[in-house]
């Protein structure tokens, strides 16, 4: 039975890396996974460009799975992730009136240079 539960922020010594993932030595001397995915919320290609042996770090834990997996997050912990509604550049409906402006004066000056082009023929 592990000692640490789902959604604690606990802190260890990255023993070990991998290029999946780090495996961190957990202050209660359980080891986990930090995957590669979960350092941080840009995008990481080798572990070792953003974690190295001996380093401490403090994460989230994800999950805890027999026999003793534990699943950490870094990233999790991180204040400059997505927002809700912040994701993949959805805009707000002030944001939406703006671009609808813009798009209905730009249509309109290229109708208007359209007529022009065609009244001088």
């Amino acid at each position: 039975m592990s000692k640490v539960t789902e959604g604690a922020i606990v802190s260890g010594e990255v023993v070990a890396i991998k290029p999946f993932g780090a495996f961190v030595k957990l202050e209660t001397g359980e080891t986990g996974l930090i995957h590669i995915s979960q350092i941080s919320t840009k995008y990481v290609e080798k572990v070792e460009d953003e974690l190295s042996v001996g380093d401490v770090v403090k994460a989230k834990v994800l999950s805890v799975e027999p026999p003793g997996k534990i699943s950490l997050s870094i990233k999790a912990l991180s204040d400059d992730r997505p927002q809700r509604g912040d994701r993949r550049g959805r805009r707000g409906p002030a944001d939406f009136e703006d671009m609808m402006k813009k798009f209905m004066k730009s249509s309109e000056e290229r109708l208007s240079a359209l007529a022009a082009k065609q009244k001088k023929r």
